[in-house]
């Protein structure tokens, strides 16, 4: 069973997608407040920590001290992973992802973030195949349309993944399967988006999620001991809702 711990002001709209979740997914078995001391209650639970009522920097400053109590002198990487579903259902879901805490991350840390993003996309999906991860730089090197960094990443790790799976790719490539086909490409649109630093990131989350209308997002920290849902402030109580339910697959 699992128990979702809570950090920050819990309001009615969490307090009710909390409920809801727990009608809909049978293995909730109860919600608390987070310690103030990042210490996790010994009750043989599995936990979900969730952000609620609190600033994205604060609620990262506690899953940070929580997670180097659980790991002692072990190193973790947490990352960002954003599901996007289209609202109007004409695209699958698909990942986007970057450092949550490394704002320019290096090679071994990009590592740990393609790394967590395959392992939640097996988990949330149960694929048997390997995902279609896509590369994209912001303001990348003309000839290899990614930044000198993920370039020479994508060049050392490529063997790493089977053919055709580990794609340089601009973004509207990425996401949309009439312009992959226009330009005559083959294989399917990204399951995973990969960027290199947490700008990038940023301004397509927010593009996509604010700008355009038709994605919605359901946020995680990936690389910690617990599944850590990243709520947005503006998530609506539908979407807090979806997020426990998927937290709960993982």
């Amino acid at each position: 069973m699992k128990k979702i711990l809570c950090f920050g002001n819990v309001t009615d709209k969490y307090k009710n997608a909390i409920e809801r979740a727990m009608t809909k997914c049978g293995n909730i078995a109860e919600w608390a407040q987070a310690p103030e001391d990042d210490t996790l209650p010994d009750t043989g639970n599995d936990f979900i920590l969730m952000k609620c009522d609190i600033h994205s920097d604060d609620f990262l400053r506690h899953i940070i001290a929580i997670n180097k109590k659980l790991y002692v002198d072990e190193k973790f990487y947490l990352t960002h992973c954003a599901i996007f579903s289209d609202k109007s259902g004409e695209r699958p879901p698909f990942i986007l992802t970057d450092a949550a805490c490394v704002p320019t991350p290096d090679g071994e840390q990009l590592t740990h973030i393609v790394q967590n993003a395959v392992s939640l996309f097996g988990q949330i999906y149960g694929s048997t195949r390997a995902p279609f991860i896509s590369l994209i730089s912001a303001g990348g090197d003309i000839n290899t349309k990614l930044s000198p960094m993920l370039h020479l990443w994508a060049t050392e790790h490529k063997q790493e993944f089977p053919d055709g799976t580990l794609r340089v790719e601009q973004l509207d490539v990425a996401l949309d399967a009439n312009i992959r086909n226009e330009k005559h490409l083959t294989g399917e649109i990204a399951d995973i988006v990969v960027v290199d630093n947490i700008n990038t990131g940023n301004a397509i989350f927010k593009s996509l999620s604010v700008l355009s209308n038709n994605w919605e997002p359901a946020c995680f920290l990936m690389g910690g001991k617990h599944t850590t849902i990243l709520n947005s402030r503006g998530a609506t109580e539908d979407t807090l809702t979806n997020n426990i339910i998927l937290a709960c697959k993982n």
